[in-house]
């Protein structure tokens, strides 16, 4: 008990760290998933393998919960008006928003003058390089896993439209597409200093991760229950993806935003008869905070993918919240069939910009910042091309599974399907 005392005090002091949580508001999995995990090889010490994670959609979860087009998840339309306010006096920008005052006035305010409305399709695939392999730890009870993670990510926002709501009725109108929208792209570029509103694609490796998972069995003298195990994990997570470009409003991290992460966990396991299993577990990630250029609101009506104006800021984000609840039963010798249900919560970021020139209320009313969160079913096959506890040099196993989003917040709604290789010696 007292190895259990240790291992949960050290998990829980990670939290009195001025940490933060960064990555792209989707359900995709992370490297080190539990979901990804196959069943044990017992007499094998290594682990080599790879999976893969494929999704594409046109639909997001907005911030009323409900179905929305991808880009407006935040905002039903982006306000090429509201971007202007909170300018310095005399600059490009100011002198921009004087022409359109009366425009912007609530008398004259019709709320689609100056607004557009969003489309895009996202596409994205995970390729994660995983090892394990199985520590020769005997002076603490349990055993002890080593795993190194190298993923990959194909990400994609394309077909990206701007679709100009504004009418060419009253005179306001005519000012607003002759001084504003009719040349918007090339509007955005001169006064947001290279702001670009087109998607990307993008191919890179995404954040390195290192893990140690513990786990014990306890044996069980039930009728039904057989065993019960613990486990608990803890990790590093490098900052060697691609970190968000402030010049390009859409764009998204591959991995944590340029910053270290500690991913924890904690999970049980349940063992009953007629080689049927049931679990949940608990799962958090920490990552350092990062100071970085970034697109910043200087008006309170501005809306998150039209803002002209950067500054320098450290970005505090909230911690992110997961769990996991499955059940599996196995068939035969060598197929298992999992349902899982997984919940996953992020809680609201914070900036804290250098010049006095911001203000803190203002830069953190932006939508993109708030608390976002997305509830899915996963539905998956294992195959295990050995029998349990045999002694082949090599162990094969494949996993194939497909996950279902059911409602989110703030978040890129995406049906993924995906597998799992891996070869146990």
């Amino acid at each position: 008990m007292k190895n259990f005392k240790f291992i949960f005090t050290a998990l829980l002091g990670l939290s009195s760290f001025n940490l933060v949580f960064a990555y792209a508001p989707t359900n995709f999995y992370t490297p080190y998933n539990i979901n990804w995990r196959l069943p044990d090889c017992e007499p094998k010490k290594f682990l080599f393998g790879a999976n893969i994670e494929h999704g594409s959609t046109k639909d997001s979860w907005n911030l009323w919960e409900n179905k929305s087009g991808l880009l407006r998840l935040y905002n039903a339309t982006e306000s090429s008006l509201a971007m202007l306010l909170g300018a310095d006096p005399g600059s490009a920008i100011y002198e921009k928003a004087t022409l359109f005052l009366p425009a912007y006035s609530p008398a004259t305010d019709d709320g689609v003058r100056g607004h557009f409305e969003l489309d895009g399709e996202f596409e994205m695939t995970n390729l994660n390089l995983l090892a394990k392999y199985k520590l020769p730890i005997k002076t603490i009870p349990g055993n002890f896993d080593l795993y190194v993670h190298v993923p990959f990510s194909q990400m994609e926002i394309k077909n990206v439209v701007w679709r100009d709501l504004t009418k060419s009725v009253l005179v306001a109108d005519l000012d607003v597409h002759q001084n504003l929208t009719d040349s918007f792209f090339n509007n955005i570029y001169t006064l947001g200093d290279g702001l670009s509103l087109d998607g990307f694609e993008r191919f890179g490796i995404s954040d390195i991760v290192t893990q140690i998972w513990w786990y014990n069995d306890y044996k069980q003298i039930k009728d039904h229950l057989k065993n019960v195990r613990l486990n608990f994990r803890l990790g590093l997570s490098a900052p060697t993806g691609h970190r968000i470009n402030s010049d390009k409003i859409l764009d998204l991290p591959m991995g944590n935003n340029g910053a270290w992460g500690v991913p924890v966990g904690a999970a049980i396991d349940l063992h009953f008869i007629r080689e049927f299993k049931a679990g949940l577990e608990f799962d958090l990630l920490f990552v350092f905070d990062t100071s970085d250029t970034y697109r910043l609101k200087t008006d309170i009506n501005q809306t998150d993918f039209l803002l002209l104006h950067k500054g320098k800021a450290t970005l505090s984000q909230g911690i992110s919240w997961k769990f996991n609840l499955f059940m599996q039963k196995k068939f035969g010798k060598f197929v298992t069939v999992k349902i899982a249900y997984q919940y996953l919560k992020h809680d609201s970021d914070k900036f804290t910009a250098e010049s006095n020139k911001f203000d803190y209320s203002i830069i953190n009313s932006a939508e993109r910042l708030q608390e976002w969160n997305t509830q899915d079913f996963i539905f998956q096959l294992n195959f295990d091309f050995f029998k349990e506890k045999s002694n082949y040099a090599m162990m094969p196993q494949i996993s194939l599974f497909t996950k279902l989003p059911v409602s989110g917040k703030r978040v890129i709604k995406t049906y993924t399907v995906g597998g799992q290789l891996a070869f146990n010696f």
